[in-house]
């Protein structure tokens, strides 16, 4: 059986696809409930369109609970529309350097307080780490420090070039051009063994 690829869209045509929070209200009920809308407290069915509020407002008439395509998900209790939402999806997904919450606020014209708060709740959706590198890694190791004639004359060592006093800095690169560095303790093969996975 082929291996299903899929391509990924560019800026415009995500625009295109949800201009608006109705039609990225609609993409998402139908990926979450595949045509049959079910209450997500008791997953019945029984469900109906509540009159005279807001588009997208079900209830349920099993347990009398109200909810929509939001609740139980990271779009809950947010008010930001839906398709900035999946915009700043896509962008923390196919940015190479990531994206900041003064840059998404930007682009999306919410507060900085409101982005921090969407990219914590999408990387913790992500479980963790969505920055792990994968495929063909390329590790190398250096050390850091600053001008020893800028320090204070009781904290240099006077002991010319090399590690001596200087921080240790493990760098990592794929082969999509992905760049992680991390500081470490020493640069033994036990002390990146302790790291584990390389973090």
């Amino acid at each position: 059986m082929a291996k299903k690829t899929y391509a990924a869209i560019g800026v415009y045509e995500l625009m295109k696809k949800f201009p608006d929070a109705e039609s990225a209200r609609k993409y998402l009920e139908e990926r979450r409930w595949k045509g049959e809308i079910a209450c997500p407290e008791c997953n019945s069915s029984s469900i109906y369109a509540c009159k005279g509020k807001r588009v997208g407002l079900y209830s349920c008439r099993e347990c009398k609970k109200a909810f929509s395509v939001r609740t139980g998900t990271i779009f809950e209790r947010s008010r930001v529309p839906l398709h900035h939402w999946i915009y700043a999806i896509y962008a923390l997904m196919t940015s190479r350097e990531g994206i900041s919450g003064m840059q998404l606020s930007k682009e999306i014209g919410v507060t900085q307080k409101n982005a921090r708060f969407m990219l914590q709740r999408i990387r913790n959706a992500c479980g963790g780490d969505i920055d792990k590198l994968t495929g063909i890694i390329e590790v190398d190791e250096t050390y850091a420090c600053g001008l020893e004639s800028n320090q204070r004359k009781n904290r240099t060592v006077s002991a010319g070039r090399g590690s001596v006093d200087n921080q240790g800095v493990l760098g990592m690169r794929n082969c999509d051009g992905k760049e992680k560095a991390m500081p470490v303790k020493g640069t033994t093969t036990a002390e990146y063994v302790e790291i584990g996975s390389f973090g």
